[in-house]
């Protein structure tokens, strides 16, 4: 008998409302909006990314050069102010032999470093590093020197230590005829000089920067741009100390500003040439160029998507009609038709009918399906019966209704794999009955599976739940036990042999009672599964051999008899 049909108001809600993301339409907009952006991200990506790196290439370029130009500039100079101060003190000159004498004259515990202030000015003034006391008559220094120092500094040998100019400086050793080290001259290079040299030709900063910076990273002299603003200030030494020479450096200073540079070291001063420029204005002509595809990327994906939907709005009209029918029938109502579109003769009018002419069969033979669904959950249900019985008989034998050979062979592998893990005992009694042949000879096979029966009831009365009874074949049967160490597996096994002894069994009509025993062999498990039954069998071999009616152990040397 068929249920009845749902009336139309008991469609589901998700059959009569969709979300709009579950909307084919909605779907194949956004396929047509994702694929556009990422084509176009895609593609501008790489675009964008070509020019930047076109546009920095250009930048490290001008910057590269320039940084190289002035270096060599300031290392020329620097070269020639070594070579002047190297004349002006070489042996045999004039200044020379005035700086030997006045230093003869000085006892070695005076003042020890002396210094010429104000080179460039013409204001040749010598003191004593710092202090308002000490000589003021040292021999000046030559006139050309002044071309290269701002200031002189003359150090005795001794114990004293050199201290940091703070300038960019040039030294060399004052000796005697004997080539004896007697001080040290050292001047700070001249900073009008140093700056003059960093201004290039005209027009060749375009809104570049050139710092001279030491070791430290402190700004010692400027050009360019803005450069007076940075004048003292600090450079990122760390990133630039391991910056490859000539690469763009991209870069912070204290302000936040964002800057671009390249730096090339002058040679054996540890001192560096920067040239740097503003971020936005070294790629104002990349970031105008990414504004621009930017633009013209979001006017293409609106485009498309416009005319994604468009398109898709005069396809999906008769799939709507389709898709609403499709719902009212799987709410049961299987009588509904879907009405034809206004273009009933293109592929959607086709399959409306093909549709319609489907519900009609459907319609018709939906009472048989249900009848024959009710026949086979009838079926199912008997059938899963039958595997439940099968299934018990597989594992059990029909005389004494214990487990079988086959169950009690699975049960082992489960048992030996659980003591592996948990490394608990495992012990097993293997039993016979007693000149079984001679019984069965006597009374008649009959008798013998009476025999069988009654065994089975006593031993499943004598053994604990935990422990598993099969029959392993013939009138032999197992015993296994968890958990149960030896002592405890030779317990059981007495006390089934008294329970059989002591049972006196009524075998057929003749109401004669007759006295069976049986001959037991325990062994307890040691990690080898044929040995374990093999040990059990020889036990029960001995056991037989010893008289019947008696446990034996598997070990030879501890042997229990009845």
């Amino acid at each position: 008998m068929s249920p009845p049909r749902p009336r139309s108001d008991s469609i589901p809600l998700q059959a009569r409302s969709r979300s709009p993301m579950n909307s084919v339409s909605t779907r194949i907009i956004l396929c047509v909006f994702l694929s556009t952006l990422v084509t176009t991200v895609v593609v501008s990506w790489l675009g964008i990314t070509a020019i930047h790196e076109e546009v920095r290439a250009r930048v490290e370029f001008r910057t590269r050069s320039l940084a190289v130009e002035r270096r060599d500039e300031i290392e020329r100079w620097y070269t020639a102010a070594a070579t002047q101060l190297a004349a002006s003190t070489s042996i045999g000159t004039a200044w020379h032999t005035q700086l030997l004498s006045e230093l003869s004259e000085i006892e070695s515990h005076e003042i020890r470093t002396f210094r010429w202030h104000s080179l460039a000015g013409e204001s040749f003034i010598a003191d004593s590093a710092g202090s308002a006391s000490g000589p003021k008559d040292l021999a000046r220094p030559p006139r050309e020197l002044t071309r290269y120092f701002d200031d002189l500094r003359l150090r005795r040998s001794g114990p004293s230590r050199p201290t940091a100019t703070g300038c960019l400086s040039n030294q060399i050793d004052l000796v005697t005829i004997s080539s004896e080290v007697v001080a040290t001259v050292e001047g700070c290079l001249s900073q009008s000089a140093l700056e003059q040299i960093l201004n290039p030709s005209a027009g060749d900063l375009a809104g570049m920067r050139i710092l001279v910076a030491d070791e430290t990273g402190r700004v010692a002299a400027t050009a360019g741009v803005r450069a007076d603003a940075r004048l003292g200030t600090m450079l990122p030494i760390s990133e630039f100390r391991y910056a490859r020479t000539g690469r763009l450096l991209d870069y912070e200073d204290a302000d936040g500003h964002r800057l671009v540079a390249s730096l090339s070291p002058i040679a054996r001063t540890g001192w560096i040439v920067v040239v740097e420029t503003d971020y936005g204005r070294a790629l104002a002509s990349a970031i105008a160029i990414t504004n621009q595809i930017f633009i013209v990327d979001v006017c293409l994906i609106l485009l498309f998507s416009i005319l994604a939907y468009k398109i898709t709005l005069a396809i999906m009209q008769p799939i709507e009609a389709l898709s609403i029918g499709a719902q009212r029938i799987a709410g049961g109502q299987v009588d509904y038709q879907i009405p034809l579109p206004p273009n009933s003769n293109d592929e959607f009018g086709l399959l409306t009918r093909v549709f319609n002419g489907m519900m009609e069969k459907l319609r018709s033979s939906q009472l048989e399906i249900e009848q024959d669904r009710f026949r086979l959950a009838e079926q199912n249900e008997e059938l899963q019966r039958a595997n439940e019985v099968l299934a018990q008989l597989s594992i059990t034998d029909g005389l004494t209704k214990l487990h079988n050979h086959r169950y009690f062979q699975d049960y082992l592998t489960r048992e030996i794999k659980r003591v592996g893990r948990t490394q608990q005992p495992l012990t097993l009694i293997l039993l016979d009955i007693d000149d079984f042949k001679l019984l069965n000879d006597t009374y008649g096979h009959a008798a013998g599976d009476e025999v069988l029966s009654s065994l089975a009831s006593i031993m499943n009365d004598s053994a604990r739940e935990a422990d598993l009874i099969a029959r392993y074949g013939g009138e032999e049967f197992v015993v296994l036990m968890s958990n149960t160490d030896l002592p405890g597996a030779v317990h059981l096994a007495e006390k089934i042999r008294m329970a059989v002894e002591t049972t006196r069994l009524i075998i057929g009509d003749s109401m004669k009672p007759i006295e069976i025993t049986i001959s037991l062999g325990v062994a307890l498990f040691d990690g080898n599964r044929r040995k374990f039954f093999s040990e059990a069998d020889r036990a029960l071999y001995r056991a037989k051999a010893a008289g019947k009616n008696c446990v034996v152990i598997a070990d030879p040397d501890s042997p229990t008899t009845g």
